[in-house]
């Protein structure tokens, strides 16, 4: 797998050749990372993929959104299954600081994300 890097904030990188793309198990985590920011129904040729923040994110919902959260890791192309997962709500801020290892066709990734 070959991904075009992101930079800190989220913008493709250009003006390095090759290094301005990752690989192998960068390159799946950044599409794991991309893939849980993208908003469920919010792009018209692809409605269902993305995560349901929308409805999700609130008080009492955690398990849902755990699912879909974890359905989303798991539809992402490299990714063989989740073998520890954990995550935390913040309702206030509306974030959710998501933990994981994700065994992968690369190898095992260590996956921390907040979003």
């Amino acid at each position: 797998m070959k991904v075009r890097a992101l930079d800190v904030s989220g913008d493709w990188t250009f003006g390095a050749g090759l290094q301005n793309y990752s690989q192998n198990l960068d390159a799946l985590e950044q599409s794991i990372s991309t893939r849980l920011k993208q908003w469920k129904y919010n792009c018209f040729f692809a409605t269902e993929d993305g995560v349901d923040w929308n409805n999700l994110l609130d008080i009492g919902t955690q398990a849902l959104l755990d699912l879909d959260i974890k359905r989303v890791v798991l539809q992402t192309g490299g990714v063989l299954r989740i073998t520890d997962y954990s995550s935390t709500i913040d309702t206030m801020s509306r974030n959710v600081s998501i933990q994981a290892t994700i065994n992968t066709v690369y190898g095992n990734l260590a996956f921390s994300e907040v979003v």
